[in-house]
């Protein structure tokens, strides 16, 4: 039986780096506990992931969220290098992570998105004629950030509106106007070939910003049996998303308006925290954490159980 010796890389430059050091150390403490040899580095930009050797090392774990951790520069690299990997290949992350391609890919499978504005230019931006597209409320994102950084709820403020494009603008990738639309926010995690039990989201802010999902003490999920239709529905987009981009797992981000699953984003690289929803989910797909862990970086059965 081959030996396994993995490389855990995680911290990252991104918005994202201290949920990506959380999920590090979970996943450390899951190998440790399956007596995998493994090591831990805190990368802190994309030249100190190029510089370091993997040399004895089998395969690496990528810890990271956002930046190049998840946008396919990692996954490049180590294509380039042959060395296996979770998650996906560099061209679904690279789509995933832009989210104005991940909505051209919905939209072409006929899913349901928000109504949205694409800009690379703040200056092309005019209030007037947003409002005029997409009504009186409406979000502001940065294209290519996770975790609701650079996003805001616009609400016929002209002030308002000029700070979040510019906070948007200042990631560098572009800028994503949606119409708001409101509704139950879900969780939905597929894995291996199957959709995982829902989770719905509760949150007291106007939508689910950064705070609601970190800061925040009254955020809670909580499992939610979905009306057979729209499972049906929902499960059915999930699976063609993942055959068509050729994912093994994710999470994705999903409000129900008016009956509809709308999706919002997909996560390649899902937080892996004690606090995080994919392992719920897998969990109550009878999956362990370690299990999960294993799954993951194909170290383990590919297989799950029916609920």
């Amino acid at each position: 039986m081959k030996v396994e010796n993995i490389a855990i890389i995680t911290g990252g430059d991104s918005s994202e780096r201290e949920v990506a050091l959380q999920t590090a150390t979970a996943v450390s403490q899951s190998f440790t506990r399956l007596g995998i040899r493994h090591d831990v580095f805190d990368v802190h930009n994309y030249k100190h992931l190029v510089d370091l050797s993997f040399k004895g090392y089998s395969r690496v774990f990528l810890a990271l969220h956002g930046g190049f951790g998840e946008n396919g520069m990692a996954q490049s690299l180590l294509k380039g290098l042959s060395i296996p990997h979770n998650g996906p290949t560099p061209q679904a992350s690279a789509i995933c992570m832009d989210k104005r391609l991940t909505k051209h890919i919905a939209k072409g499978l006929e899913i349901e998105v928000p109504e949205y504005l694409f800009f690379e230019n703040p200056r092309a931006v005019s209030f007037e004629d947003v409002k005029q597209r997409l009504g009186d409320r409406f979000i502001v994102k940065a294209n290519n950030e996770g975790c609701s950084v650079g996003v805001a709820l616009i609400e016929d403020s002209r002030a308002d509106f000029q700070t979040s494009i510019e906070s948007a603008f200042s990631y560098k990738n572009g800028i994503l106007i949606e119409r708001f639309i409101s509704g139950q926010e879900l969780s939905v995690c597929y894995f291996h070939g199957k959709v995982l039990p829902s989770f719905a989201v509760g949150f007291t802010t106007d939508f689910f910003s950064y705070e609601a999902k970190f800061l925040s003490e009254d955020t809670k999920s909580w499992l939610i049996e979905l009306e057979p239709s729209l499972k049906s529905e929902l499960e059915s987009n999930c699976i063609r998303i993942a055959q068509v981009l050729g994912l093994d797992y994710y999470r994705a981000d999903i409000i129900i308006n008016n009956g509809k699953p709308y999706l919002i984003e997909l996560n390649t690289l899902p937080g892996l925290t004690s606090h995080s929803l994919f392992p719920k989910a897998c969990l109550e797909q009878g999956i362990s954490f370690d299990q999960m862990v294993l799954m993951l970086n194909n170290l383990g059965p590919i297989e799950l159980i029916d609920t």
